[in-house]
């Protein structure tokens, strides 16, 4: 049995070391596996989807982003 695990251990690292090659080549991702978009999209920027999810509509988030310009987004 801990044949078995260690099996799928070194399965799960190989996959995660291509989720951070791919990553850091800026590839796309390759694989749809969770343990390699877990390595993927680890450490990179969240981008606006990663933002805009805690504002109620797209409009709240336009006003929060351009409050410092010294003008309302209408």
């Amino acid at each position: 049995m801990d044949g078995c695990i260690s099996m799928f251990e070194h399965l799960r690292e190989i996959h995660y070391q291509q989720g951070c090659r791919d990553r850091d080549a800026g590839l796309l991702p390759q694989m749809q596996g969770s343990v390699y978009l877990e390595a993927y999209l680890k450490g990179r920027p969240e981008g606006l989807d990663g933002i805009i999810q805690y504002f109620p509509s797209v409009e709240a988030y336009m006003k929060w982003k351009f409050k410092d310009l010294g003008h309302s987004v209408s």
